[in-house]
C-alpha cells in the first residue's frame, strides 16, 4: 500500500502544486479592477489609460511568469506570446496618456480580441495534449471574443459605458480564473492523497 502512495505522489505534476496561485492572483486582480470600473468609472482619460495600462502590464507579467513556471507542453509559447502582447499593449496605452475616447476604445477592444483568439488557440493546443486546463482557457478565450466583438460592432460614445463593459469582462474573467485556480489546487491535493 505504501508503494501505491509513493507512486501516486510521483505521478503528481509538481508544476500544478507550484503555480495554482498564479491564476488565483490574476483572478483577484481582475475582480478588483472590474469592481472599480463597474462601480466607479474613472473621470479622466489619463487615469483610465494608466489604470488599463498598469493592469495590462501586471497581467502580462503574471502570464509570462505562469508560462515559465508551468511550462505546459505545446502551450508555453502561446502563453508567452499572450503575456508579451498584453505587456506591449499596456505599455502602448500608457504611452498615450490623453488619447481620444475612440482610440482608447479600439485599443482595449483589440486587446480583448487578441487575448480571446490566442486563448481559443491555446485551448485547442492544450486539448491535443490531453491537458485538463483546456476548458478554462477556452472559456476565457470565448468570453474575450464575445465581449470584444460586442465592443467592435457597437462602439460606445461614452467612456463610462466602455469602462462598465470592460469591468464586466474583468469580473467574468476574474471569476473564471479564481475557479480554475482552486480546481487545480484541489486536483493536486487529490492526486497527492
Amino acid at each position: 500500500m505504501s508503494t501505491v502512495i509513493v507512486e501516486n505522489r510521483r505521478g503528481v505534476d509538481p508544476s500544478l502544486r507550484r503555480v495554482w496561485w498564479l491564476p488565483l492572483l490574476r483572478g483577484v486582480v481582475l475582480l478588483a479592477l472590474g469592481l472599480l470600473m463597474v462601480f466607479h468609472p474613472l473621470e479622466t482619460l489619463a487615469a483610465v489609460a494608466w489604470t488599463i495600462g498598469v493592469f495590462a502590464v501586471v497581467d502580462g507579467v503574471l502570464l509570462v511568469l505562469q508560462a515559465l513556471i508551468e511550462r505546459p507542453p505545446g502551450a508555453t509559447g502561446w502563453q508567452l506570446l499572450v503575456g508579451l502582447v498584453v505587456i506591449g499593449l499596456g505599455v502602448l496605452v500608457m504611452s498615450w496618456p490623453k488619447p481620444t475616447v475612440l482610440v482608447l476604445f479600439y485599443v482595449v477592444t483589440a486587446w480583448i480580441l487578441v487575448v480571446g483568439v490566442v486563448g481559443v488557440v491555446a485551448a485547442v493546443v492544450l486539448r491535443k495534449h490531453d491537458d485538463d486546463t483546456s476548458f478554462p482557457a477556452l472559456a476565457i478565450g470565448l468570453v474575450n471574443l464575445a465581449i470584444g466583438l460586442l465592443l467592435a460592432f457597437n462602439p460606445q460614445q461614452s467612456l463610462a459605458v466602455g469602462m462598465v463593459l470592460f469591468g464586466v469582462f474583468a469580473l467574468v474573467a476574474g471569476v473564471l480564473l479564481v475557479v480554475s485556480a482552486f480546481a487545480a489546487r484541489s486536483l493536486s491535493r487529490r492526486l497527492e492523497g
